[in-house]
């Protein structure tokens, strides 16, 4: 009998910020000057979950790692549907396509339902990867911009986006940047749009594991058959297992048509894409007995965002707003002369803190006026963090 997997407490004791510094990339630990505290990419400063190490590791000593399934191993779509039935989305194991992350899945979805000329809705601000995706699939991408109050959608401003050129409705939810989790009624007015106008609902739903508020995550296809039937789910397991340097990622297309060009596109076919078996390893393990490392996580973000959130409104001409999922913040800093990108070059020169600034090329014309930060780290990191800020705003009152 295996002995029981210790507790995990997400605290200081568990960061090695010198193995941090060797393999944390992506404007983190390893790409920063030694002094310089990362709240940058969203990805975890903690190890992987102990039963995931084990199933890795426990593969690998077998010895092979050949060539997997092209649309995945059919124990790990088997653990997705599962996951999907607990967001009440009926899913079947040749519906689900594993590829090398949930931004892989983003883009084959994308070069199968656009084409040149076509058009694709997404809302301002985003992530990039939502229009880079669509773009590079040749389509023009037209933006409905969020309240910056509260981050509501104005209905009419979307469907006026909408034409006989719109082909997809791209949404994220929880929402990156600004952690809202989309209300159920919201998704419900989408659904009647993409509905009305025969649209392709892409769902980009890689945060929905992270709700650290009081709204419940609703995935759009479990609201009715006919919605799912017109909606690609994607998700992945780096933000809440902590799997991104693994690459992987999947999506599910119930209708059979889409998901065939899906995966023509996708690259499996011709094995010039794809999961790799330690990956999808990893991601079974993840599914099936890292729910209570994750939970844990969880928690302790439930704690540490909305604390984080208080802090940085305490900041003169700064505002920022308690996400309600991720482990992103992202404060209004509009009342400060200089703009967003030379905020966040002068909060790394003066007080060693790296942010990422609100920029158009990340998250569209919206995002100005505000920084992004990423906090999936322990509690001593953010306070060291929030120390050097405050010492700064106290320089220049």
């Amino acid at each position: 009998m295996a002995p029981p997997t210790r507790p995990f407490i997400f605290d200081d004791t568990q960061i090695d910020r010198s193995q941090l510094r060797k393999t944390a990339f992506n404007l983190r630990w390893a790409t920063v000057e030694e002094d310089v505290i990362p709240l940058t990419a969203g990805e975890m400063d903690f190890p992987i979950a102990e039963p995931v190490s084990e199933a890795i590791q426990r593969h690998a000593r077998e010895g092979y790692l050949g060539y997997c399934p092209k649309l995945g191993f059919e124990t790990l779509r088997e653990a997705i549907c599962e996951d999907l039935s607990n967001r009440s989305i009926s899913a079947s194991p040749d519906r689900i396509l594993v590829l090398d992350g949930a931004a892989a899945a983003l883009k084959a979805a994308c070069r199968a339902i656009l084409n040149p000329g076509d058009e694709a809705v997404t809302f301002d601000p985003v992530d990039f990867l939502l229009p880079h995706c669509s773009e590079l699939a040749g389509a023009k991408v037209l933006r409905c911009p969020v309240s910056p109050i509260d981050g509501s959608i104005n209905f009419e401003a979307l469907e006026s986006l909408i034409s006989s050129k719109t082909k997809a409705l791209l949404i994220c939810n929880p929402h990156n940047p600004t952690g809202r989790v989309l209300r159920k009624e919201e998704l419900s007015a989408m659904a009647n749009l993409a509905e009305k106008h025969n649209l392709t609902i892409i769902s980009d739903e890689v945060w929905s594991e992270i709700i650290i508020g009081t709204i419940p995550m609703t995935s759009i296809a479990s609201l009715s058959d006919e919605i799912r039937k017109r909606t690609i789910t994607i998700s992945g397991f780096s933000k809440s297992d902590g799997l991104s340097g693994m690459r992987v990622g999947y999506l599910h297309c119930e209708n059979e048509t889409i998901f065939n060009k899906i995966v023509d596109f996708s690259g499996v076919l011709d094995t010039t894409s794809g999961a790799t078996a330690l990956s999808q390893v990893a991601a079974e393990a993840a599914l099936k007995e890292g729910g209570p490392w994750r939970s844990s996580f969880v928690e302790h973000l439930k704690s540490l965002v909305p604390y984080t959130a208080d802090q940085l409104s305490q900041l003169a001409g700064v505002d920022c707003p308690k996400p309600e999922g991720t482990f992103l913040l992202f404060p209004s800093v509009s009342a400060f002369d200089m703009d967003c990108e030379s905020l966040a070059e002068f909060i790394l020169t003066e007080a060693r803190v790296a942010v990422v600034p609100g920029a158009e090329r990340w998250f569209g014309s919206r995002a100005k006026g505000h920084l992004r930060l990423s906090v999936a780290t322990s509690r001593s990191v953010v306070d060291a963090a929030l120390e050097r800020l405050s010492a700064l705003w106290g320089q220049q009152s």
